[in-house]
């Protein structure tokens, strides 16, 4: 085969990527790895109506899940497009930090990953929809108003909740008690509203933490963007004292739980992951100011949050 036939081949390839090359872009662009954050809230939200009632529809279950992810993949995916004069500017990305980078590395064009982010609420809406019209559960309507909005005004304008300081709160909402709420009223058809919204709080404070911990990679191109995150606005030394607070609360109200027998003794098996919480705390308090330092915190803390509700949903199907 001669040189020529060679560059001619390799430009092929550069011009138009395999099916399989395009697959791992899509999965990077939506950031996949992370729909732990929507699959956490939802899977112990069917757990506990198990507990309560034993019922269980799989099909449902799966509409739940696909639904949830949609909106989380088209979440993503929208703030890449909203977030990226910021992002352009940020040196300290990493794969916890600065978005997918698509836009970036121009393997996708803003245009591709507006139409993308689109077609994923689309699908999350109409899967919504789907469920109302087999459940008649017309609450889920609200619930998923509020999950889209969130999603979208987390850095679209004119809200930009993230650009505000507010990105901590949207999080703990549609990553706790909205996910947890809303799959356990499409298995009942009902909510036993203290019950869901006092297990929604544990995951959604260390998911919240997550959010909070990746800010800290971002500060600089954050301030230079004006973007008002909360590590912006209360420093990294105060915001150290902030993710062990949050970290620590989420084991404050799971033991609240077991205590006052709201939740079942199996429920503290999610106290396994206290060493990794352990060790995630400690590297943040020793790496703080550092960028590449700081990474294996950030793997750490989102293991917590994944084992901890894998091992709240097990509690409650035991229980």
């Amino acid at each position: 085969m001669s040189d020529l036939t060679v560059n001619i081949e390799s430009e092929k390839r550069i011009i138009a990527p395999s099916f399989t090359d395009r697959i791992l872009i899509w999965f990077r662009a939506i950031r996949a790895p992370f729909f732990t954050a929507s699959f956490v809230p939802l899977v112990v939200g069917m757990a506990i109506a198990w507990y309560e009632t034993r019922i269980f529809d799989p099909f449902l279950g799966f509409l739940t899940l696909l639904s949830g992810i949609s909106i989380h993949a088209g979440t993503n995916l929208i703030n890449d497009y909203f977030d990226q004069p910021t992002d352009d500017i940020n040196q300290n990305f990493s794969p916890f930090n600065g978005g997918s980078r698509m836009i970036q590395n121009d393997v996708l064009s803003p245009r591709q990953i507006l139409i993308a982010s689109i077609s994923c609420y689309l699908t999350g809406i109409v899967t919504a929809l789907v469920i109302i019209i087999n459940t008649g559960g017309f609450l889920l309507v609200f619930f998923l108003g509020i999950a889209v909005l969130l999603g979208l005004f987390y850095t679209a304008l004119p809200v930009q909740l993230s650009y505000h300081g507010l990105g901590e709160i949207a999080v703990f909402v549609g990553f706790g008690p909205l996910g947890v709420l809303s799959a356990y009223f499409i298995q009942l058809g009902y909510i036993n509203w203290g019950l869901c919204l006092l297990a929604s709080v544990p995951i959604a404070f260390l998911i919240a933490m997550v959010l909070f911990l990746n800010e800290f990679q971002d500060l600089e191109a954050d301030e230079e963007a004006g973007k008002k995150t909360l590590v912006v606005v209360v420093g990294k030394n105060q915001a150290v004292k902030i993710y062990i607070i949050g970290i620590l609360l989420a084991y404050v109200f799971l033991l609240v739980g077991v205590i006052s027998s709201i939740f079942p003794v199996f429920m503290l098996l999610p106290l396994i992951t206290i060493p990794l919480a352990t060790k995630a705390i400690l590297t943040v308090i020793k790496h703080y100011e550092k960028i590449e330092e700081l990474q294996p915190a950030n793997v750490i803390t989102i293991l917590t949050h994944f084992t901890f509700g894998i091992m709240m949903a097990l509690a409650f199907v035991l229980g």
